[in-house]
Parts: C-alpha cells; sequence; structure tokens
C-alpha cells in the first residue's frame, strides 16, 4: 500500500530531490571560490581548527538541507493517508510494526537513493577526506529526517504545518551551523553534520562518536513514532 501511495506521488518525490539539488548547485556555482574560512571539526573527541574554503563549507550544510528535506518530506507524505484502511489491515489480522515497517522500507530506499543523487553532485565538487565517511554521515542525517518527519507526520494533523515545522527544522541547523552557534548541537541533525564536517576536511577521522549518537536519536524518533502509530492504528473494543 505504501508503496502504492509512493508511486501515486513520484512527481512529488522527484521535486522533493530535485529542487534542494537544484538550489545546492546555483548556491555553489555562485559562491566565491577561493575565500577561505575557519571550521570547526572533530576527530574522535577533540575538535580541531582547519582552514577550507568557504563555498567547500557552505556545501557541506546545503548538501545535509537537501537530504533531510528530502527524506523527511518523503516520510510526512508517506506515513500520513489511509488510516481507514489501516485499520481494516489491523482487523485481518496485521501488526502495526508490520505495516510501519512496510512504510519504513520504502523510505530507506528513498533515503539511499537521494543521498546516492547527492554525493554523485558532492563528491566532483568538493574536496572530501573520505568519500565512504562522508557517504555514510548523509545517510544518518537521512535516516534522522526519515524518524522525524514519521514523528511529526503523525502527530501534526494538517500537512502546511507539518511541512513548515520540517523545513525550520532543517533551515535552523543550517543557519546555526553556518553562524558557528552553540545552539546547534541541540538540534536533530547535529550528528550528521560533525560527522560530516569529520569526514570532509580532517583526514583519518574518528566519526564513532557521532555515528552512534545520530543512530540514538533516530532510533528513539522512531520509538516515540511507533507509539503513535500503534495509537493511531488501534482497534478499540466496544
Amino acid at each position: 500500500m505504501s508503496v502504492l501511495e509512493l508511486l501515486r506521488r513520484w512527481p512529488s518525490m522527484l521535486f522533493m530531490i530535485f529542487m534542494p539539488a537544484s538550489y545546492f548547485l546555483v548556491s555553489y556555482f555562485t559562491s566565491d571560490a577561493v575565500t577561505m574560512v575557519p571550521a570547526l571539526a572533530y576527530d574522535g573527541d577533540v575538535q580541531r581548527t582547519v582552514q577550507v574554503l568557504d563555498r567547500d563549507f557552505k556545501a557541506l550544510y546545503l548538501a545535509v538541507l537537501g537530504i533531510s528535506v528530502t527524506s523527511s518530506f518523503a516520510a510526512m507524505t508517506v506515513v500520513r493517508p489511509g488510516m481507514a484502511a489501516l485499520r481494516r489491515l489491523r482487523l485481518v489480522g496485521y501488526r502495526a510494526h508490520h505495516l510501519l515497517s512496510a512504510r519504513l522500507y520504502v523510505l530507506l530506499i528513498i533515503t539511499v537513493v537521494s543521498t546516492a543523487v547527492f554525493m554523485a553532485i558532492f563528491v566532483p565538487l568538493v574536496n572530501l577526506e573520505s568519500v565512504a565517511l562522508a557517504a555514510t554521515a548523509l545517510l544518518l542525517v537521512g535516516f534522522v529526517g526519515v524518524a522525524l518527519g514519521t514523528l511529526i507526520g503523525l502527530l501534526v494533523p494538517r500537512e502546511f504545518e507539518a511541512s513548515m515545522l520540517l523545513i525550520a527544522a532543517a533551515g535552523v541547523q543550517m543557519a546555526l551551523g553556518r553562524s558557528g552557534a552553540d545552539a546547534e548541537r541541540f538540534l536533530p541533525y547535529w550528528p550528521g553534520v560533525e560527522a560530516l564536517k569529520s569526514a570532509a576536511f580532517v583526514s583519518g577521522a574518528d566519526v564513532t562518536r557521532f555515528g552512534g549518537l545520530g543512530a540514538l536519536y533516530a532510533v528513539a524518533l522512531f520509538g516515540l513514532s511507533y507509539i503513535v502509530w500503534n495509537r493511531r492504528t488501534r482497534l478499540w473494543r466496544r
């Protein structure tokens, strides 16, 4: 059912990937190609200051913005519709985790595809110390985006308000990160951002800490989503 819903909305899915990717390319090629800026990046628990191209630093946050928006919007789109049909499926024996897992498998595919698209754009333009770690960091951002989009999509009844919350989460993350504000660490995408900065700018970086923290964020959000999902699809006996 979730696959059919996704196929029905394939123009929206393409738009979710195309618009952030286009914004990324326009912003990158209109930025100064020689200006260097200091950037803070972690190597394990040690924070280092490295000099990087300003447009490479900006590109990093634009990639995070694109992946987070694409994955969270896809999740919101997939989990919202068809609650009446889901209750009928519960009547014939499907459990809540079966129905939610089916949607999450589809969202996993979307996240991997969107990450591959952004990596195909990102790698030729930005000098990365580790392409594999950068791809892993962007996947982490995507998984957190899916978890956040799932939870917001289930909690917020109207699509417009849910969309604004997801855009705000990604936009505020980018704004605070570019300005170097400490408040960035309290936002959901921070572990993925720090892992990506380390992968991009620190040779041989250890991103285990941020990978684990990001996975913990995703698991916590998915856990909350399951609680809400189970309640929304529950069959109340009279």
